[in-house]
């Protein structure tokens, strides 16, 4: 049996009036985060 994975569900839902390019750029940076933390696309 092959070894549990975890990974993560990124919703492309942003605050309405929000810049679009900050919350891109937070989005990148979670990313990075949890690819730190061991888990899988």
């Amino acid at each position: 049996m092959p070894d549990l994975r975890f990974g993560a569900f990124l919703a492309p839902h942003h605050p309405i009036g929000e810049n679009p390019l900050l919350q891109i750029q937070s989005d990148l940076e979670f990313v990075q985060h949890i690819e730190h933390l061991g888990y899988d696309e």
